[in-house]
């Protein structure tokens, strides 16, 4: 049976047991009598360490010491039923060690005895044939990720004599559907039984006084976790777990579903507390909560839309990572700091609001969310991190503020419908990829200032702007009666979240239309009435209230009309007809096409394609009537059509 062997990982732990490794002489081994009174012979020699020597004893790889113990160090036979002896050489067998079992795919069950007293770390990782297995009285703890990876273990005994299950110890038993926790257990590591997705619900006894982050995250299955009243440490409420007092929130199962409000007692929210919680559509967080743990919302696909209460001063590492659904987040002002990947890969996530109290956006805090499309970032920021905006596509343009010194490496990078950027005079440096592929960027920024060294180094268009500017555009100067004109309002350099308002008037006029007061929308549409000469006005105001203005003009013409003429409508066979294109209203420059065909058919010959040329000949060639259109095409794509009936006579 072929098996992958980490030596190092085995030696190491043996020898912090044995506590020096010894030389390279052998020493010959014996036989072993297990507890089934079958006498097994050595297969190999061993290797001497101190106090002790390595051998091999029939299907097991083993470190047998002069104190008395043994310890199976590696498990070498073809799998199947195993029997793990009592004894070996005359010694107690009493530890199952680091990775002994590791990936033994072929094992189905196995039997240990009463003499060992510790199962180690990785002892039965990945043993996907086992189904079941009864753990001995004598075991005290179960190491770090013991069993976990045995996707076929269904159920499992562990005796009153745990007092520890170790981090990982049954992570990703997707098959394992119930586990009772003993009362002897005082302990539960760090993702104990992550992804075991089997799992329904689980009880913790009174003996459990410490249960580490994402204990029981991803469990799927889970919609309830009870504590026995009497526990000391944690309770549990509508299977929910918290600590005592219910001021912190440990672990909401997987599996519930729907909306959830967080009690008004909890101040704090706990890492990965609803790591993985899909089903969860909305979360009330309470206005005492002041901590937001790390990965305490990771990919909870089914939220849409989170608040931050003021009281919260961090959010933590991968807090809302992955929350795909995540629309829209706005951040109170008490958060000083988003951590690493807060919200990365928050790929629906089109609004972000971040509160004035932010210093710090810590690495790929936004990384990969890519429906954003704008952000304001306060003038409270003194620092970005790397790749804080990396991926972010569909991100238009953003402004630095007065306060960053510095653009780190790969903020940018990927941002490929990036076109504008405000870069300060007090930034004084921009490191490496900061805008990698950011192929349409234009950089605004103070003249003289290292923005400025730093496009022109990078052949990058550069624009010079001095203080608070608006930076608002139209979409076009000429439109036709029954078009729409957008303002694209746009500020730099002001303090603080801008709004906007839009007027407009005929330019005869005195009076002015308000089509939008102030207001965060940045994208107004205006329809005018009549075809004439308008003035629009954009306003943009900062937090101060101060304001600048832009002004834009807006020729509307009449709609096209198609005024044509043809030279005639009766000819002979043989003669030509001509066509004059003409219109009035309309957008820019017109171009002329024309058709014709005999009246008693449907399809139309082209006889001019969409040119300039207003002068069109037509011949026809058969005495019956004719049908021809002259189509006439403006720069908005308008189109007027005219028809004309054309005889034709011998």
């Amino acid at each position: 049976m072929s098996k992958k062997r980490n030596l190092t990982r085995k030696l190491i732990a043996i020898a912090l047991s044995a506590t020096v490794l010894a030389g390279t002489s052998f020493t010959t081994v014996g036989q072993f009598i297990g507890t089934n009174g079958i006498s097994v012979s050595a297969g190999s020699t061993g290797r001497s360490i101190s106090g002790g020597y390595f051998g091999t004893f029939g299907d097991f790889d083993c470190a047998v010491f002069d104190s008395g113990v043994v310890y199976i160090n590696e498990y070498i036979g073809e799998g199947g039923d195993v029997t793990v002896p009592s004894e070996i050489d005359g010694k107690s067998v009493t530890k199952i060690d680091n990775g002994a079992f590791e990936n033994c795919t072929g094992l189905t069950s196995i039997t240990i005895p009463d003499s060992v007293t510790e199962i180690d770390g990785y002892a039965f990782r990945g043993c996907t044939g086992l189904t079941s297995i009864n753990i001995p009285d004598s075991v005290a703890e179960i190491g770090m990720e013991a069993f976990s990876d045995c996707t076929g273990l269904t159920s499992i005994t562990i005796p009153d004599s745990v007092t520890k299950i170790d981090n990982g110890a049954f992570e990703n038993c997707t098959g394992l559907t119930s586990i009772t926790i003993p009362d002897s257990v005082t302990s539960i590591g760090y993702s104990a039984f992550r992804r075991c997705t089997g799992l329904t619900s689980i009880t913790i006894p009174d003996s459990v006084t410490s249960i580490r982050d994402g204990a029981f995250s991803d469990c799927t299955g889970l919609t309830s976790i009870n504590v026995s009243k009497n526990n000391s440490t944690y309770s549990s409420s509508n299977g929910v777990l918290f600590n005592k007092d219910k001021t912190k929130i440990i672990c909401y199962p997987a599996g519930k579903k729907g909306k959830y409000s967080i009690p008004n007692s909890v101040t704090e929210i706990g890492s990965s507390a609803f790591e993985d919680c899909t089903s969860l559509t909305s979360i009330t967080i309470p206005d005492g909560v002041t901590s937001i743990g790390s990965s305490a919302f990771y990919g909870c696909t089914g939220l849409t839309s989170i608040t931050i209460p003021d009281g919260v001063t961090e959010i933590d590492y991968y807090a809302f990572s992955g929350c795909t659904e995540l629309t829209s987040v706005t951040i109170g002002n008490g958060v000083t700091s988003i951590g690493e990947s807060a919200f990365s890969d928050c790929t629906g996530l089109t609004s972000v609001t971040i509160g004035n109290s932010v210093t710090t956006i810590r690495w790929s805090a936004f990384e990969n969310c890519t429906g954003l499309t704008s952000i304001t970032i306060p003038d409270s920021v003194t620092s970005i991190y790397s790749s804080v905006f990396s991926g972010c596509i569909g991100l238009t343009s953003i402004n630095i503020p007065d306060g960053v010194t510095e653009i780190d490496y790969y903020t940018f990078y990927g941002c490929t419908g990036l076109t504008s950027i405000t870069i300060p005079d007090s930034v004084t440096s921009i490191d490496r990829g900061a805008f990698e592929n950011c192929t349409g960027l234009t950089i605004y920024g103070v003249k003289g200032s290292y923005a400025e060294t730093y496009a022109n180094e990078n052949d990058i268009p550069f624009v010079s702007v001095n203080g608070y500017t608006n930076l608002s555009t139209i979409s076009a100067d000429k439109i036709t009666l029954g078009k729409t004109v957008t303002v694209n309002a746009k500020a730099i350099l002001g303090k603080g979240d801008y709004t906007y308002a839009v007027l407009y008037k005929k330019k005869a006029d005195t009076k002015w239309t308000i089509k939008q007061n102030y207001s965060t929308n940045d994208t107004i549409t205006i329809k005018p009435a009549k075809a004439t000469d308008y003035d629009v006005c954009v306003k943009v105001k900062d937090s101060t209230g101060k304001i600048v203005k832009k002004f834009f003009e807006v020729k509307v013409n009449a709609k096209l009309k198609n005024t044509s003429t043809i030279s005639a409508t009766t000819i002979k066979k043989g003669e030509t007809v001509t066509l004059s294109g003409s219109a009035t209203g309309g957008t820019g420059n017109y171009t002329y096409a024309a058709l014709y065909k005999k009246k008693s058919e449907t399809k139309w010959t082209v006889r001019q394609g969409y040119k300039a040329n207003s002068e069109i000949l037509v011949r026809p060639y058969t005495n019956t009537d004719y049908d021809i259109c002259v189509k006439i095409q403006d720069e908005e794509g308008t189109i007027a059509k005219k028809y004309f009936t054309v005889t034709v006579t011998k």
